[in-house]
């Protein structure tokens, strides 16, 4: 009688498993809809410094809609003029992606110095005066400028940070 049971139950158990479809997912109790990603914020909202900086053969400057230009002149009409649009990214440093770039005349930086669209330059602000210092890639290479505010600072102080026009 006991055999007559398990034999019993076991075909039941294969009837079942017989009649489930081939490749049917196995029944999921009803799970709450994951939640939606925060949005991205806007360069706007990332625009925590902004204003004008400045150093020997270089300028930086940022707006308020998260928008920026760096630029490496060689004189007053040639240069190299980098779009910047900030990024979101961790840690302290203000990031930007490069939007584009704009060749005046000769030009200031070397190809081997010019970062391409698409690619990363990172900005971090000084406390007590506000100075720039401003890092980007070209190729495997990373490349740097320090600047200085362009109001604010006396003769002595633009002396002491190097930062002089």
């Amino acid at each position: 009688m006991f055999a007559a049971a398990v034999l019993a139950a076991s075909m039941t158990g294969a009837v079942s498993v017989a009649a489930a479809p081939i490749g049917a997912a196995p029944a999921v109790p009803d799970a709450a809809p994951a939640p939606a990603p925060a949005p991205a914020p806007s360069p706007a909202e990332l625009a925590d410094e902004t204003g004008s900086w400045f150093s020997h053969g270089y300028t930086l400057e940022l707006r308020d809609d998260g928008t920026g230009e760096l630029a490496a002149w060689l004189g007053a009409f040639d240069g190299t003029r980098i779009q910047l649009s900030l990024i979101p990214a961790p840690g302290p440093a203000t990031v930007a992606e490069v939007t584009g770039i704009e060749q005046i005349g000769a030009g200031a930086l070397a190809p081997a110095e010019q970062p391409g669209v698409g690619g990363l330059v990172t900005m971090t602000f000084g406390d007590e005066v506000r100075t720039a210092h401003v890092e980007w890639t070209s190729g495997a290479d990373r490349l740097t400028a320090d600047l200085c505010p362009t109001e604010g600072l006396d003769a002595e102080q633009m002396s002491a940070l190097r930062c002089g026009a």
